[in-house]
């Protein structure tokens, strides 16, 4: 989601309409091609078409207590999606938000984001989706983790070494706020570079 965020030449619209359309082969190339891994939203959003886009992909879930995830949700996507978008902010972050409410986001909220999430509903959808996609991928290519588990099953799955160096920690909800404002940040200076480019 970072590398969304920060990269004004990213067209989330791809994500809009692999949402609308499931054939959509050619424009997944386009945003994976140049890339070895993807992580977070949106990709696993489409982890089934993605893997059977590229069949020799392996898929790597993380897996919390539901009540840790739902607590993290609330601190920070939920909270996030309720705000307004400032008039002046990037255009490309503008396309990101609508991108992630009408893709990543769809289905936390029967009746529309600006409701109180459903805490049971929500649990449920956490606890369905991880059975889902124990039937949807091969067990040969699927490596269940918990959160912060270390580097020994995740080496192994991939094939790799195990670094010498401390198992990394990302993206918590406590990094989720640092994380958006160095995206924008990002984001404003590519803007800039791109517009001196014209």
């Amino acid at each position: 989601m970072l590398k969304v965020a920060s990269d004004p030449t990213q067209d989330t619209g791809v994500w809009i309409r692999a949402s609308e359309d499931k054939d959509h082969e050619d424009e997944w190339e386009k945003v994976y091609g140049n890339y070895d891994a993807a992580v977070d939203n949106p990709t696993s959003t489409f982890y089934k078409e993605l893997s059977e886009r590229y069949p020799e992909a392996k898929i790597i879930l993380t897996v919390r207590s539901v009540e840790s995830w739902y607590n993290s949700m609330c601190k920070t996507v939920f909270k996030e999606n309720r705000l307004q978008v400032p008039d002046d902010c990037p255009e490309h972050i503008k396309k990101m938000t609508d991108m992630i409410r009408k893709v990543t986001l769809q289905g936390y909220w029967k009746d529309g984001p600006d409701r109180e999430p459903n805490k049971e509903e929500l649990c449920k959808m956490f606890n369905d989706r991880i059975e889902e996609v124990k039937r949807v991928i091969p067990p040969e290519r699927l490596l269940i983790m918990e959160l912060g588990e270390g580097w020994e099953r995740l080496c192994k799955f991939l094939g790799k070494e195990i670094p010498d160096e401390p198992y990394f920690w990302a993206n918590d909800s406590n990094d989720f706020f640092l994380n958006q404002t160095k995206a924008l940040e990002e984001l404003k200076i590519a803007e800039k570079k791109m517009a001196a480019r014209t």
